[in-house]
């Protein structure tokens, strides 16, 4: 598990604005006015495109593709670059379903061995309490024997009366009711009777245990066959959302592929300076640039954005989750004005999407499919910032 400890702090070239994080910081309102930075438009985003197009066969295609599979609607934001036309924004579109249909499945099936360890777990300790609570029940059985001599000796002798009643009770508790009875037994008699009592209350007590244990464990078991149920759903999910978007790329234009890559470069200086696991990473994954992004892939030759973090934080011997929204729990929350060149960022809640600050309003990220890992502009939608520190 990783620890919260601050590491050195490597701060930004000054405090953040509205500029650096436009989907997290509120507007300053004695903030000057400065030069436009041109960010990516959101889905909601109401502007017509730069370019005046018809319809074309792909956006139709992706559009009716989604009516008729009952895919879901918006899974991921979309990465729309700025003045998409039509075509690419439905590109970008079909990229954020397969996205966010990638990390679920993805998700999915990192918890399913978990579900199953602790199902296999609660099944263990169900059987080890079952074996106590037959244990209990032998020896409480074993003392009642011990009693039944008593019984039968006691009518023998003649003392059956203050016995009988003694023993008639109907439950181990009805015996300790009647406890001044004892007194008329013999010190020997009165420890045989005693044990009874003990290991009958043993005994039931095992057994409650025993049937809890019982109830977590078909639980567990049940929440485990959820759980693989769940991972073939969106398993398939994915696999179809990813071949739409990928059948949409490959019948793209080649102005309209490079136009869905939008702005970024990919010869950001990788020795950037610093100290601390944070910038260590860092340097890690911009030796990655220019490499392509493929859904679900860890590198070293292609990269998903979730994945490209889990690989760079594996080069510096820490192991993150695989899917972005468990990398989102992962460290400590950090605001907005206080990021640092290193701190994860989120896009989503729950993430579908991750990178890595820079600094000067950039962050690295392996953004979508048909565009490579590079440094681009922070765009809108940031849901939340993470330090991985040790």
């Amino acid at each position: 598990m990783l620890g919260h400890a601050q590491q050195q702090p490597v701060r930004s070239s000054g405090p953040l604005s509205r500029r650096d994080l436009p989907g997290v910081v509120a507007r300053d309102p004695l903030h000057r006015k400065e030069p436009q930075r041109t960010v990516a438009r959101r889905p909601t985003d109401r502007a017509r495109p730069t370019t005046p197009t018809t319809a074309p066969l792909v956006v139709v295609a992706l559009a009716l593709l989604a009516t008729l599979l009952g895919a879901p609607v918006a899974l991921a934001d979309p990465i729309v670059p700025p003045g998409a036309n039509d075509t690419v924004r439905a590109l970008a579109e079909a990229n954020g379903r397969a996205e966010g249909a990638a990390e679920r499945a993805m998700d999915t099936a990192e918890q399913l061995p978990i579900r199953q360890a602790e199902a296999t777990r609660t099944l263990q300790v169900a059987a080890q309490a079952g074996a106590a609570a037959g244990a209990a029940g032998a020896e409480r059985d074993r003392a009642f024997l011990a009693v039944d001599a008593l019984t039968r000796s006691s009518y023998q002798s003649g003392d059956l009366d203050q016995l009988g009643a003694l023993l008639a009770s109907g439950s181990p508790q009805a015996y300790l009711d009647k406890i001044s009875l004892l007194d008329t037994i013999s010190t020997e008699n009165r420890a045989i009777l005693q044990r009874f009592l003990d290991a009958a209350a043993a005994a039931d007590a095992a057994q409650r245990d025993a049937d809890a244990q019982a109830l977590d464990a078909r639980r567990a078991s049940d929440d485990a066959e959820r759980t693989a149920r769940d991972a073939r759903t969106s398993k398939v999910e994915a696999d179809r959302d990813v071949a739409a978007a990928e059948a949409a790329l490959a019948s793209a234009s080649a102005a309209d592929r490079a136009a869905l890559r939008g702005p970024g470069i990919t010869n950001y200086p990788a020795n950037i300076p610093g100290a601390g696991l944070e910038v260590a990473a860092l340097r890690m994954a911009l030796t990655q640039q220019g490499k392509p992004y493929v859904w679900g892939a860890t590198g070293p030759v292609t990269y998903d954005c979730s994945g490209l973090v889990q690989w760079a934080y594996r080069q510096v011997g820490v192991g993150l989750p695989r899917v972005a929204r468990a990398q989102q729990q992962v460290g400590q929350a950090v605001n907005p004005t206080d990021i640092q060149v290193g701190d994860l960022i989120f896009f989503d809640d729950p993430a579908t999407h991750v990178g890595i600050f820079v600094g000067n309003g950039r962050f690295l990220e392996a953004p979508q499919s048909g565009d490579v890992v590079k440094v681009a502009p922070i765009r809108g939608g940031v849901s939340s910032i993470r330090r991985i520190a040790l």
